[in-house]
């Protein structure tokens, strides 16, 4: 276990590794407030002088004249943009949530149908017993709690899927998702693609599949869990996430496929042409009030971290 040391200390650490902070007191009060782990263990990488293999430095120096505001403005920058993409994130769950439920319980419109296991997939039961018991444990656990499903099993005896999935994560939506029968599958990642063609007007259709609904779900759940926990999202790697068939549609050739540009590239086609029009001007104000608050990195280095390049981007508006 690492020895405990006072902010005085930390900071004295820093200096002896290169770190320019200033003795004003400002970094000081700052690190009492938002931790030292979060600022300096979060964002230094980018910030370190590294190897021939790309690997820090031991024992740890930081490239000449790093500013320590350097560190704070990209841990503010990361904040901003967890509360951005949660924001619009939560926005897309709710219409999903709309969708599936509506979708399902128009095919499947008898009380309960969503506990019944022939209306899933037939290749794959224990996955689907599993998805069955998470809808059954959350109706146990908020049954007796005043609420909406409270209600419904009191005065109907059942709790209709338009309620219920208002009590999942979009976790739970997204595996749900997986174990639909295809042509359940394919009925709502047709609505998305019809939507954003009449939105957008296209000459040539989108086609959006029920995979690339799938992998739609896996990247907006994995950021949306690391907006919600406060976790570092800027520079994430979320494994290589399938949107060749997307980026090719908006002829984006220079992307990362394992980075943050993916979540902005299928929230293009899943939120309503108004909201992702917010969503991408309030992501470049948040460009702009950053780009000029580092000196020894470039801001080019942290958009390459979110697998973003520019040009690529300004083709989604």
């Amino acid at each position: 276990m690492k020895e405990y040391k006072t902010f005085n200390q930390q900071l004295g650490i820093l200096r002896k590794r290169g770190l320019i902070v200033p003795k004003d007191g400002k970094p000081k009060r700052f690190l009492e407030q938002e931790n030292y782990y979060n600022v300096i263990n979060g964002y230094k990488d980018l910030f370190l002088q590294k190897d021939i293999n790309d690997n820090p430095l031991e024992p740890e120096k930081y490239l000449q004249g790093t500013h320590f505001n350097e560190l704070k403005a990209l841990f503010l920058f990361d904040r901003e943009l967890r509360i951005l993409f949660l924001k619009y994130i939560l926005i897309f769950e709710n219409s999903f949530k709309t969708v599936l439920s509506h979708e399902f319980s128009r095919k499947y419109p008898k009380a309960n149908s969503y506990l019944d296991i022939k209306n899933y997939v037939n290749d794959n039961p224990k996955k689907v017993l599993q998805q069955i018991s998470i809808l059954t444990k959350t109706i146990h656990d908020k049954v007796d709690k005043n609420g909406a499903i409270k209600h419904y099993i009191e005065d109907h005896g059942s709790v209709p899927l338009w309620v219920l999935v208002n009590y999942l994560t979009v976790g739970n939506l997204a595996y749900l998702y997986t174990i639909l029968k295809n042509p359940d599958k394919n009925i709502i990642a047709k609505y998305y693609s019809d939507k954003f063609n009449k939105q957008y007007k296209t000459e040539t259709g989108l086609k959006f599949t029920s995979e690339d609904l799938s992998s739609a779900l896996k990247i907006i759940n994995l950021v949306r869990n690391k907006c919600a926990h406060d976790e570092r999202l800027y520079n994430s790697n979320f494994g290589n996430v399938r949107v060749v068939n997307i980026a090719k549609y908006f002829d984006c050739i220079c992307y990362d496929n394992r980075r943050m540009i993916v979540a902005i590239l299928y929230l293009k086609i899943l939120l309503d042409k108004r909201y992702f029009q917010k969503l991408y001007l309030e992501l470049n104000k948040i460009f702009e009030r950053y780009k000029n608050e580092f000196n020894t990195v470039s801001f080019y280095d942290v958009l390459k971290l979110m697998g973003i390049e520019m040009s690529d981007l300004q083709k989604l508006l």
